[in-house]
């Protein structure tokens, strides 16, 4: 064998296997590959991680496993797996927030906006209560209560009537001696006018 690199890339070729195909079948990236068939194993990754790619890629081309296996101790022996640092392309830092995170300073955000919008609003007294929300205050109109009828004045006509009864003499029961109408003058005395008073609507009696 001249190399285990060269093995596998022959066995590939061979096989007529693209990088594509590899990919699809088990999923082992071109570079991955490219870096095997050109002995470059440190490169691969980890010394644990190296050795498991080699043997599932030698499987895969039907290789000669305990070959293959036996190459790679020589490439890479186990006394090295302790020292082996493989390169470490840096990658850039991204600082992953969570969508929760991102949230929730989104809301205090809005929350602090709003709260400082309030405070301008009622330092400017742009929060004043609408008159058609407060609440209707009592009329300060006084109402005069209708005062209590005054008490029922007597009726005056009952009085006057009574007054008219009492004014006129009684007769008595004993016969009274015959006069003469013609010797005795007319009774002009107007006692209706004298009790109900002077009215326009009164017939003098004479």
């Amino acid at each position: 064998m001249e190399s285990l690199g060269k093995y596998l890339q022959d066995l590939r070729i061979k096989r007529d296997y693209s990088y594509k195909k590899v990919w699809e079948d088990i999923r082992t990236r071109e570079d991955i590959i490219r870096k095997m068939e050109n002995n470059r194993f440190s490169e691969v990754g980890d010394y644990g991680i190296t050795k498991a790619v080699v043997y599932n890629y030698a499987r895969y081309l039907e290789a000669d496993l305990d070959m293959v296996m036996h190459e790679f101790s020589i490439v890479m022996p186990e006394e090295i797996k302790d020292k082996f640092n493989p390169h470490i392309i840096p990658k850039d830092r991204k600082i992953m927030l969570s969508t929760n995170f991102l949230w929730m300073v989104g809301i205090l955000i809005f929350v602090a906006i709003l709260a400082s919008f309030l405070f301008h609003a009622r330092n400017k007294g742009w929060l004043q209560t609408p008159d058609f929300f407060l609440a209707k205050t009592a009329d300060s109109t006084a109402i005069a209560k209708p005062k209590q009828e005054e008490a029922a004045k007597p009726d005056t006509l009952r009085q006057r009537m009574r007054a008219l009864s009492e004014a006129i003499p009684k007769t008595s029961n004993t016969p009274s001696k015959i006069i003469d109408k013609n010797t005795i003058p007319p009774d002009t005395t107007d006692y209706i006018g004298n009790i109900l008073g002077d009215s326009p609507v009164n017939v003098p009696l004479y």
